[in-house]
């Protein structure tokens, strides 16, 4: 395993074997988005993906905007993203995550591309005035192995 940081500041992960970083073009075209502020890894054996996008607000709003109403917001935004996917939310969670400010919240997703089954979780928490939104994308037929690095990956997160 190695030591990552993944915002060049506070937000670091180890990473097991097998991890490799996704250059930032080839990241947004795998998501779909623009983010300035982004940072991504795969692993083509286990088919999995994890990217996180960060964005600091004052503390006015990162104080009073809630961990779930972002999550809310996310999803709505990913499901848009996904039109003819089959997108489906499998439900919201929370969880305590790396000492952040307050219990990340998230949810469970799944939906098809190009005939391969999907899932994964997003989760979004904040430190100080920065939030953190964390996806991780899975094939369907790796979920149950793979859950098992994904949750070892989560449990290594440290916000310094």
């Amino acid at each position: 395993m190695n030591t990552v940081l993944i915002d060049n500041e506070w937000l670091a992960v180890m990473l097991p074997k097998g991890f490799a970083p996704i250059d930032h073009q080839e990241l947004e075209m795998l998501i779909g988005a623009k983010y300035s502020r982004m940072w991504g890894v795969r692993d083509t054996k286990r088919h999995m993906m994890l990217h996180v996008t960060w964005k600091d607000s004052g503390k006015l709003v990162s104080r009073f905007v809630s961990e779930r109403s972002l999550a809310v917001r996310v999803d709505k935004k990913f499901a848009r993203c996904r039109p003819g996917s089959g997108y489906r939310n499998d439900g919201f969670f929370e969880r305590s995550v790396a000492g952040a400010d307050a219990p990340a919240q998230g949810f469970r997703f799944s939906y098809t591309v190009e005939d391969t089954e999907q899932e994964g979780e997003i989760m979004v928490f904040k430190y100080g005035i920065r939030c953190y939104t964390l996806n991780y994308y899975t094939r369907s037929q790796r979920a149950e192995p793979n859950r098992v690095v994904y949750e070892s990956i989560v449990a290594s997160l440290k916000l310094q």
